[in-house]
């Protein structure tokens, strides 16, 4: 029970001014007081937690700014793993690896697998596109085979700015992110069908617009993945996605986001209109949003890793000038989307090899397959530009096996009026490649970088190493530091596993032999497409 009266209301009148009266003296007091010019402390009060101390970025890394493609020679396996060639011939490219050395020392071996980088660049050559990517990723972490750039319109362009910049329309490939958009609201999903009249691949504001009485033939959302069909795509996404919406989802797969690698990659920008018909039209894939072929890979990546996202990697091992292990630890995967929006998404992208837009390149005329026991996933795109020289733009990215991914790639190309490839028989080609690769190349992830070369440990009946050479760099504790002196690796003990001598020059990748094949570019089974017309948007 209280009377009314607080502990506090007993201070009278009189007390409290002259409570106030002594505070205000005090201040005065204080003010006039100066510190010691040379010795300034700052004001805290008594409670106060300790401060953090701010965090210090890492220090650059001493060769990152250096690493050039171009510059990356070819160097064979020191193991007898792998024969050595005859005296004076280069060795095949499957039997080493890309090693970049720099001039102080450092030296960086490469994930690139050369047979496959050279064959990407024989498809480009003697096809004669005149500008064209392609980009192939390890799903197991992302790490790179392929990383090729080409021009024949421009042999001056650097190669890596075909495969870096956001030069080229996503076209229909952002179908993809607003397929996942779609099954995102929960509101849509795969068997959701959508009713019009008109063309499929082209759209327009009145015939986004529903009219019961016109619009007799219906789709689903599926089947718009696998066929490109824009009006179904646009109609779903008018009905279910706001601008915000769209927006962030794109952010989510890495539109108008900086990806972390060791090359620059240009952002890939994602302009959604706020008018919901403009909206839709780039939802289906009507120009506002460009992509680079590195975006590309590692979108098509997401779905093959169930929803989850790694940046890429182009670095096997970095080490420095005195044997110390500088190899950079691996970014961490994150979930982007959830396992069964990926899934979904993947079968769709499925049925655009068995029945779709790219059936053309991986099923004959009598339904066989020509990549037999093995389905592959992707999506196509296709825009012409709207100026000169008026490029037609063509994409496919996707993933392989279908059911238990090992690989992501994108191919990109700008085709003349009168084009010779597509996009989607570039990579069957390369897919095709990989598989008759893929032991070498699972192989090859044990390679290593010693004083005198690189080394390739065997492995015994059971997979287990038999060579001394550690199978792992051994991670610097901060990017750029060196690790400690009981985790470094022994350079000595590398060496004296491997054989000697060491050939003498490493061919550059100009003048290696191609890989078996390659000249008879387009090699059976499947024959080039017919020459026709892109379907716009497809």
């Amino acid at each position: 029970m209280s009377s009314g009266r607080t502990t506090r209301g007993g201070l009278g009148g009189l007390g409290a001014l002259f409570f106030l009266g002594t505070l205000g003296a005090i201040a005065v007091y204080v003010q006039r007081q100066a510190a010691p010019e040379d010795f300034e402390l700052p004001r805290t009060a008594a409670t106060a937690a300790a401060e953090a101390p701010e965090p210090t970025a890492p220090p650059p890394l001493p060769w990152l700014d250096r690493l050039d493609l171009g510059a990356a020679k070819f160097s064979a396996y020191l193991s007898s793993a792998a024969a050595p060639p005859p005296s004076g011939k280069a060795p095949p490219a499957a039997d080493g690896r890309l090693v970049q050395e720099l001039n102080d020392g450092h030296r960086i071996l490469l994930t690139i697998d050369p047979a496959l980088q050279d064959a990407a660049l024989q498809i480009f050559r003697n096809r004669e596109v005149p500008y064209a990517a392609a980009v192939m990723l390890d799903v197991r972490d992302n790490s790179v085979l392929v990383m090729a750039g080409h021009s024949s319109m421009d042999p001056q362009v650097d190669p890596m700015e075909v495969v870096a910049s956001a030069w080229a329309p996503a076209a229909s490939v952002f179908k993809l992110v607003t397929s996942a958009a779609l099954l995102e609201t929960g509101n849509v999903n795969a068997g959701t069908q959508v009713c019009f009249s008109g063309g499929l691949h082209g759209i327009s504001d009145d015939e986004l617009r529903d009219d019961p009485a016109r619009d007799t033939q219906c789709e689903s959302l599926s089947s718009a993945v696998a066929h490109s069909y824009n009006l179904v795509i646009g109609k779903l996404a008018l009905a279910h996605l706001g601008q915000d919406q769209l927006a962030q989802v794109a952010k989510t797969f890495l539109f108008e986001t900086d990806i972390p690698f060791e090359f620059n990659v240009e952002r890939s920008p994602a302009h959604i209109p706020s008018d919901p018909k403009e909206r839709a039209k780039v939802a289906a894939g009507f120009w506002n949003i460009d992509m680079s072929p590195i975006h590309g890979a590692l979108l098509a990546s997401i779905f093959a890793r169930g929803g989850m996202v790694q940046p890429p990697h182009v670095i096997a091992q970095v080490l420095g000038p005195d044997g110390t292990d500088l190899t950079p630890a691996l970014a961490k995967p994150e979930r982007v989307i959830s396992r069964e929006i990926s899934d979904a998404i993947g079968a769709m992208m499925e049925a655009t090899t068995t029945n779709g837009t790219a059936r053309i390149s991986f099923r004959d005329g009598q339904g066989n397959d020509y990549i037999q026991g093995v389905r592959v996933a992707g999506k196509t795109g296709s825009l012409t530009g709207k100026r000169a020289p008026s490029l037609n733009y063509n994409w496919f990215i996707g993933f392989a096996p279908a059911d238990r991914p090992e690989i992501a790639f994108a191919v990109l190309l700008a085709n003349e009026p009168a084009w010779r490839i597509k996009a989607h028989y570039a990579a069957r080609r390369l897919v095709q490649l990989y598989l008759e690769r893929r032991d070498a190349i699972a192989r090859a992830r044990d390679a290593r970088l010693t004083a005198t070369g690189v080394v390739l440990p065997e492995r015994d009946g059971s997979g287990a190493l038999v060579s001394s050479t550690p199978t792992t760099p051994t991670k610097a504790p901060e990017a750029g530091k060196a690790a400690s002196t009981d985790a470094k690796a022994d350079p000595g003990k590398a060496a004296a596993a491997a054989p000697d001598p060491t050939p003498s020059a490493a061919p550059a990748m100009a003048d290696l032999p191609p890989p078996p094949g390659a000249a008879e570019l387009p090699p059976v089974p499947g024959s080039l497409p017919k020459l026709e017309a892109t379907p716009l948007g497809g």
